[in-house]
């Protein structure tokens, strides 16, 4: 309000206010405006202390101009749809002669250190009508409606997050039961010790999910997270850009190096005290993340005489993932490549 002129106001809009009438106005808890039917300017004849403080404002600083004059005349779009549904709102009242109630809108108020409050509003503006039936002021009830606004979100990312947790639970469940039904071991401590292992892995992925809410994770987060339960620090090294996982693909990456990190560890390079693992990923001028995992210094490795389940639950998951996986067989020690379709 600061630098505008002071207003010029005319008997046709100066309603006779009885003082009792008055009294209440002023009083009343609820933001209320005593608003003029004079369109196009919509003059604010009567604002009580619950409207300008809603606003960060005084009544003096806006009774005798219009209500649409206050707003900036650039404004914002926010802004500029919240005046527009200002204006459509009166407009309508004197039309009909009815009450017309606004939509929940958001509009900013200023706070006192200088910045703004992002607040949502709603209103009720209701006719006066003359001796004649013609409307000829309006009092606009309005209210502060940000709490409810901000429970309703609250609520819809409750349900939303337990919908999910649902759905990733029953898929949990699923994957486990795979384990149990397609793993083979020499033993029953053997079974015990591998089914543990992958759902352990599992139980990361959901941890890494959860941290944060549901909504994916870094791949540097869940490497790191694999290997420092499989492996001994300095066994390893792991580097590369940040990379975010989708949420569906959190699992199955969990579970590709996890199924790595053990063959490493029965055959490969984490199964002696010399053997390093190096896992480095860059992203690709074209999309994708090329990630490599070489072993080294290990004991001689080639390739399996025959596929076993973990090799299949690799080739699987990678695919699930959209992308391939290439091994090579060194005397040194595994190399594999696994081409992958993400990259934020």
């Amino acid at each position: 309000m600061d630098g505008l002129a002071e207003p010029e106001a005319t008997e046709a809009v100066r309603p006779p206010v009885p003082a009792d009438f008055r009294a209440v106005f002023d009083a009343s808890p609820r933001p209320l405006l005593l608003i003029a039917a004079d369109p196009p300017k919509f003059t604010m004849l009567a604002v009580n202390a619950a409207h300008a403080g809603a606003f960060g404002t005084t009544p003096d600083a806006l009774q005798g101009w219009g209500v649409l004059e206050v707003f900036p005349p650039e404004p914002m779009p926010a802004v500029a749809e919240f005046v527009e549904a200002v204006r459509t709102s009166l407009e309508a009242v004197i039309a009909a002669r009815a009450p017309d109630q606004m939509a929940v809108r958001a509009y900013a108020v200023p706070t006192s250190d200088g910045g703004y409050d992002e607040r949502y509003w709603s209103a009720t503006n209701s006719p006066i009508l003359g001796a004649g039936g013609e409307v000829t002021h309006i009092v606009s009830a309005i209210q502060d409606v940000t709490g409810e606004v901000l429970e309703r979100r609250s609520e819809e990312a409750r349900k939303l997050l337990m919908r999910e947790v649902d759905h990733r639970a029953r898929n949990a469940l699923t994957v486990v039961q795979s384990f149990v039904r397609l793993t083979t071991a020499s033993s029953l401590e053997d079974f015990r010790r591998v089914v543990d292992g992958r759902v352990e892995a599992l139980a990361r992925a959901q941890t890494s999910l959860a941290a944060r809410r549901w909504e994916g994770a870094s791949l540097g987060g869940v490497i790191e997270g694999e290997l420092a339960a499989m492996a001994q620090p300095g066994k390893y090294s792991v580097s590369g850009p940040h990379v975010l996982l989708r949420a569906d693909d959190v699992q199955a990456m969990s579970m590709v190096i996890h199924e790595l990190a053990t063959n490493a560890s029965k055959y490969g390079a984490l199964s002696t005290a010399g053997g390093t693992l190096t896992i480095a990923w860059d992203k690709g001028s074209a999309g994708g993340v090329t990630l490599v995992w070489c072993e080294e210094g290990g004991p001689a490795v080639a390739p399996p005489a025959e596929e076993g389940f973990g090799s299949r639950l690799i080739s699987q998951l990678t695919r699930q993932l959209g992308g391939d996986i290439v091994y090579a067989w060194r005397a040194e020690g595994l190399r594999a490549e696994l081409n992958l379709p993400f990259g934020d």
